[in-house]
């Protein structure tokens, strides 16, 4: 016979019992104002209250009935987890193409934007992207192939003639093709420029950081099986952005750092 599990229990009684959780954050309230406030029957409040006092999620003051710590922490774990499965579900469209292993969190979900690339405009989901290069400090990322010429020409100039900080890890493919097109370039954003380079054999997404004076924000580009972009999730919260960080520094750690040919 299954038994059951406390820790469902309180799952289920929370899931339960939310809005009446959310009512008592506001402040603390009487049966008679919940009753009121929840639109249902005394005897449903009752035994929402007895529940909850045995978890002791709430407890009776003088002001009324109140969250204790723990039902607060408990109401903030569930509105937590519920928002990050609205964000899943709202981004599975796009989800679905990232690699299953591929390093994700919802971290990156919460407060984003998102792009689906559109059949006549491929590289709209860029144009942000692209705009924030004049304003940026330092710029991270790793890619997958040459999406708009004209920001390889732009960083370079960024690079070597003002005071731009790049670290680029290129799949072994795109580092070949960058290195045999323009070995005049990216040598010389190599020498006279902060420009950093690494390759590796493959990455499940692309991804760039983009630091201004005053803002920052992280772009994943999600590709199709034949390497075009998807779609975009871009996203300006510090977590977001530190997220972002975890995952280049994990993938520069897997890649080898190459020089142009002299």
């Amino acid at each position: 016979m299954h038994q059951s599990n406390p820790t469902d229990d309180v799952v289920r009684t929370v899931i339960r019992r939310t809005e009446l959780l959310a009512a008592l954050a506001e402040q603390p309230q009487y049966k008679r104002d919940l009753v009121e406030t929840l639109a249902c029957s005394r005897s449903t409040i009752d035994r929402a209250i007895r529940e909850l006092e045995g978890l002791e999620f709430i407890a009776r003051t003088e002001a009324g009935y109140q969250l204790t710590a723990g039902g607060r922490l408990a109401l903030s774990e569930y509105q937590r987890v519920e928002q990050a499965f609205t964000a899943i579900e709202e981004n599975g469209s796009l989800l679905r193409y990232v690699p299953a292993g591929a390093p994700l969190s919802t971290t990156l979900l919460d407060d984003a934007r998102t792009y689906e690339v559109k059949p006549h405009a491929p590289i709209e989901p860029l144009q942000e992207l692209v705009s924030r290069f004049e304003a940026a400090t330092r710029v991270r990322g790793f890619a997958a192939a040459e999406r708009i010429p004209a920001t390889r020409m732009r960083l370079y100039e960024r690079t070597v003639e003002e005071d731009l900080t790049v670290e680029a890890i290129f799949t072994e493919d795109l580092a070949e093709f960058l290195f045999a097109e323009y070995p005049e370039q990216v040598r010389s954003s190599a020498t006279e420029g902060a420009f950093d380079m690494y390759a590796i054999e493959s990455i499940p997404y692309e991804l760039t950081l983009i630091e201004q004076s005053d803002a920052q924000r992280v772009f994943v580009f999600v590709l199709n099986e034949r390497t075009e972009i998807q779609g975009v999730i871009s996203n300006d919260t510090r977590a977001a952005f530190e997220w972002g960080e975890s995952v280049f520094r994990k993938v520069r750690s897997a890649a080898r750092s190459v020089s142009p040919p002299e």
